[in-house]
């Protein structure tokens, strides 16, 4: 799977979180593209791993956030 603007607002979503543009766009970047490996591997992630993924690095933005509002 192949991370798309739309699937990532989903998941977002479904997380209840708000995280800013920058942030999207690097996860985009990592997630949305193909990954071929230093001997010429395809790397194809899950749905279930980026999901995982995603909720780690939301996880830390978050804490990293707190009380800076």
């Amino acid at each position: 799977m192949m991370l798309t603007k739309q699937k990532l607002n989903k998941i977002l979503r479904n997380y209840r979180v708000h995280v800013p543009s920058e942030l999207k766009k690097e996860l985009l970047e990592q997630y949305g593209n193909t990954v071929i490996t230093e001997d010429g591997r395809t790397i194809e992630y899950s749905e279930q791993d980026i999901c995982e993924h995603l909720r780690k690095i939301v996880r830390s933005y978050e804490n990293a956030n707190k009380g800076v509002n």
